[in-house]
């Protein structure tokens, strides 16, 4: 339940993402991930349409590719501890 956590990461770097995950799981710290896309679908629709009918003068890498956001929440109680492991300098 993700009301009940507090945010501790937010970014698009899913190298990150997996660092902090491992950290806390090392840890014994539970935690709650979330992961949005920035594409849409009509987005999706648009670009699938595009590629379809110009697939000779476009390559996928024309089209629009998507983002990825990525989450991880944590216990309040348990916050400040998941944020000095994550988050400091070693």
């Amino acid at each position: 339940m993700l009301f009940l956590r507090k945010r501790l990461f937010l970014d698009t770097n899913a190298m990150e993402f997996a660092r902090i995950k491992d950290i806390l799981a090392q840890n014994g710290i539970k935690y709650e991930v979330k992961t949005t896309c920035s594409e849409n679908v009509l987005s999706r629709k648009f670009n699938s349409a595009a590629v379809a009918h110009y697939r000779q003068a476009f390559s996928f890498s024309d089209v629009s590719n998507p983002t990825y956001v990525y989450y991880i929440y944590v216990k309040p109680s348990d916050f400040k501890k998941a944020k000095m492991l994550a988050f400091s300098k070693k």
